[in-house]
């Protein structure tokens, strides 16, 4: 079943004039005219409706093969298909193969009994959505007539749906699903755990020449699903120059929610550029030509070779939505947004982005110097920000700069309005500070720089700038923001960049890995019952699935922890329980500290002795 969220609200400003009223941008409202399905770009690991997204639900233990059909899923066997060019391989259904997941070890599929495939054969199990899978066990009829139908040679291997359809996508082999005829499976039931892997089609090769069959086909859940993606296309704003707003959630923090939305805007529906390379020159095409390039087809083919896709630079990057506010660069007409889906059973029903038309200034350009720092060592900066105003439009300046990092800011040390020294007082807290400037910036041209001393602990520290007005309506105040977009306007800086790396020597993922002790007595006598570990992370750009996992020496998962982190100092526990909550027997184990970031899996592990 799944798990119904509240829709989210993106809520701005309410301002007294008609030109700055509010505005809306609905998706997947029953009176929206965007649906998700009219306005999905691209989609991994989510399911796509109308009127909402989601993750299938995925308890550990769970049998998915029971409920496949329900999520669109299917079993089918491979044919010969007649076509005019001559026979293809084709997958056909077969209402008996059903019983493979039917719950009834009573009936079975026998493929003497089909007279297209015979023993020899290959099956598909599509399961209609991808999970991350560590079991499978099948078995045949376990009465006396039919225990012996036993499958002796075959081979089961699995694909994660997204490299292409059942029948033509890679498949890798299951640990112990492989027999050939030198070390055939003679047991009734095989039951055989594996290390966790992302599945949704499965493919079992039968090579026997002897009666088999299946009764029931199981394949069990881990407990997670991975991480899904579902990215929107531009969606364009008609007239005016919208501001975007803050988020809003309405029973609680959006933070809170096992989602993450970014967002990034630009002034055309194309944040991507795609090209073509003949020799030396590139030539730009749009995503069909790029796409759909067949060098048969096109004038001086044989000089023409698929470029490179590369970011259009007059789009913001993607920026994560926190603390409720949008904080990509404004005004601009266009706007997507991306979701990742990190938990099963997660459902999305409806977005609303609300904007207001009256931008602050036209552009705002910033910059941060240094752009490399020592991790953990306070480090002196400069934000540089450029300000363009067009004043024909009616752009209101502001007086108020917000700059919001995860590095831990020490103070403010000064502030320059074109290179003179100004009066300012700082706000700090958790996320970043404020400053009041005294004065309100409504010159175009204006060149502001703060100095202040911060402490990064991650690669790709972001120093985020934003301008804040304060605009009355019914005699209350609102604020409306504007974010800075990163470019080079400081002469005497190097870069144009609005994040921080780290120095070489510093950019381990996983920092400082360390166990209070190797050994310890869950015992419940008060003493060194509990194992602890702590650890850095230093360059995650955005929270990522991270596991503290417990193995014994055969390999096998006996408990996991998981979370979502970003950069900092972590303390991960284990009370020396395994997954149903019994204490584990006296010896060795592993302890993995595993992060699934952008660039892979990448882990640390140790030894840990259970001493009573």
């Amino acid at each position: 079943m799944k798990r119904v969220l509240p829709y989210i609200a993106l809520v701005s400003c309410t301002l007294t004039t008609p030109s700055l009223a509010l505005d809306t941008l609905s998706v997947g409202a029953s009176s929206a005219p965007r649906t998700w399905e009219s306005i999905v770009e691209s989609s991994h690991f989510v399911a796509v409706s109308e009127d909402s997204i989601w993750t299938w639900q995925a308890e550990r233990g769970d049998n998915i093969a029971a409920d496949l059909s329900e999520r669109g899923g299917f079993i089918a066997v491979q044919v010969q298909e007649l076509t005019p060019s001559g026979y293809v391989a084709a997958v056909a259904e077969r209402e008996d193969l059903y019983h493979w997941v039917d719950g009834d070890g009573s009936t079975a599929w026998d493929p003497d009994l089909d007279e297209e495939v015979r023993r020899r054969a290959t099956i598909y199990i599509d399961l209609g959505a991808t999970f991350r899978v560590d079991r499978i066990r099948f078995y045949p009829r376990l009465d006396n007539e039919h225990r012996g139908l036993v499958l002796g040679n075959f081979e089961i291997g699995s694909n994660d749906g997204q490299q292409g359809p059942i029948l033509n996508s890679p498949y890798r082999a299951i640990p112990g699903l492989v027999f050939s005829s030198f070390s055939p499976n003679r047991k009734p039931v095989v039951d055989v755990y594996f290390p966790r892997r992302d599945v949704r089609y499965i493919r079992l090769n039968s090579s026997t020449g002897e009666p088999w069959e299946f009764a029931e086909f199981e394949v069990y859940a881990e407990g997670t699903v991975p991480a899904g993606e579902f990215v929107s296309t531009p969606l364009f704003i008609r007239g005016g120059y919208p501001v975007w707003g803050r988020m809003l959630y309405g029973e609680g923090n959006l933070d809170d929610l096992p989602i993450t939305i970014q967002t990034r805007t630009g002034p055309d529906e194309e944040p991507l550029h795609y090209f073509l390379q003949r020799g030396d020159e590139l030539e730009r095409v749009s995503s069909d030509e790029y796409y759909g390039f067949d060098p048969l087809d096109f004038a001086g083919a044989a000089e023409t070779v698929i470029g490179p896709v590369l970011p259009n630079p007059e789009w913001s990057p993607w920026q994560t939505v926190t603390e409720g506010l949008v904080h990509s660069p404004a005004p601009t007409r266009y706007i997507q947004f991306r979701i990742e889906m990190a938990e099963p059973g997660t459902t999305l029903e409806n977005v609303l982005i609300e904007y207001v038309q009256q931008p602050l200034v036209d552009q705002l350009i910033a910059e941060v110097s240094p752009l490399v720092a020592k991790a953990g060592v306070q480090t002196q900066f400069t934000l540089s920000l450029q300000v363009q105003l067009n004043e024909g439009r009616g752009d209101t300046g502001f007086r108020y700069l917000q700059v919001h990092t995860p590095a831990s800011i020490g103070r403010v040390t000064a502030v320059r309005i074109d290179d003179e020294e100004a009066i300012y007082t700082p706000a700090y807290d958790t996320g970043g500070f404020t400053i009041d400037i005294w004065e309100r910036i409504t010159q175009s041209g204006t060149f502001v720089q703060i100095d202040f001393t911060a402490t990064i602990l991650r690669d790709g520290t972001p120093f985020e700038l934003r301008a804040l007005d304060l605009r009355a309506e019914d005699g209350q105040i609102e604020p409306v923001y504007q974010t800075a977009r990163p470019g080079d306007i400081d002469p005497l800086s190097l870069g144009g960049e609005l994040q921080v790396r780290l120095h070489a020597e510093d950019r381990n993922l996983i920092d400082a890995l360390m166990a209070r002790t190797a050994v310890f007595s869950p015992n419940d006598d008060g003493v060194n019952d509990v194992f602890e570990v702590s650890y850095n992370l230093l360059k995650l750009t955005r929270p990522a699935p991270v596991s503290f996992q417990i193995f014994d020496l055969r390999g096998r998962l006996i408990a996991q922890g998981l979370s979502r982190d970003q950069n900092g100092r972590f303390l991960r526990l284990w009370h020396g329980g395994d997954a149903t909550g019994k204490t584990v027997e006296p010896g060795l184990y592993l302890y993995r500290i595993e992060v699934e970031a952008d660039a892979g899996t990448l882990s640390q592990q140790g030894v840990v002795n259970v001493a009573y």
